[in-house]
């Protein structure tokens, strides 16, 4: 056993603060919370390698969903309901306690992240009803899309769109995914070196971590298929 103070008690916490998750990120990490075999839930920062991103020069659209999308008469927003989204993401009736990482001190951590400015939400609505949404954390001119959730046809794959030409056209460099999926591949997410991903952060971050302000955008899904 560690002979440390408070060593076998450390489960991380101290990450969930904004300036923790600020400097996880920074880092080209991201956190989880995930259950350890002495079923305790302990919060750590993970790296992937490869890194999967989305280059923002080479965002696809799916010909299908070019014909479906407009149809469908989503309506798009940013941020308009932040703590909803992430809860939605987190909702998973299906995964065992050891699949879980975003619980509800992480989703807390996510909407104080917001609440400094550094954590944005991306929206689809049918009507009133919120049917789609993605969520993720930004710094200087790089975005990462945390998790995305869809109750409804096309509404996850609208709400990244939305995200990647939003951000695009804002003036970001990096949109970070994490992981590589083959859903995500159809809408041009590659896989690159671990390394390289770093690199391209530090380009992003030379800036400093304020955020890029993001301005207008696609309001619906007709709009989306135009941009």
């Amino acid at each position: 056993m560690d002979g440390r103070p408070g060593a076998d008690t450390d489960d991380g916490a101290w990450i969930l603060d904004p300036p923790g998750m600020l400097f996880v990120y920074e880092q080209g990490a991201f956190p989880m919370d995930t259950l350890d075999e002495d079923g305790r839930f302990r919060v750590a920062a993970y790296r992937a390698d490869p890194r999967a991103v989305l280059p923002l020069d080479a965002v696809r659209m799916p010909r299908t969903f070019r014909r479906t999308l407009p149809r469908r008469g989503y309506r798009l927003t940013v941020d308009r309901a932040f703590g909803r989204v992430v809860e939605a993401c987190a909702a998973r009736p299906g995964l065992g306690r050891r699949e879980q990482w975003l619980t509800p001190r992480l989703v807390e951590a996510y909407r104080a992240l917001h609440r400094w400015g550094h954590a944005r939400s991306f929206e689809v609505w049918d009507g009133d009803d919120l049917v789609g949404g993605t969520f993720g954390v930004t710094l200087g001119r790089a975005h990462t899309l945390e998790s995305m959730f869809h109750v409804a046809p096309d509404a996850g794959t609208a709400a990244v769109l939305s995200a990647a030409v939003r951000i695009r056209d804002a003036g970001f460099a990096v949109l970070d995914v994490q992981q590589r999926t083959d859903h995500t591949a159809r809408l041009g997410v590659v896989d690159v070196p671990e390394s390289a991903f770093q690199q391209r952060l530090r380009g992003a971050l030379t800036g400093g971590l304020r955020p890029l302000d993001l301005r207008g955008g696609p309001a619906d899904g007709a709009a989306l298929v135009r941009a």
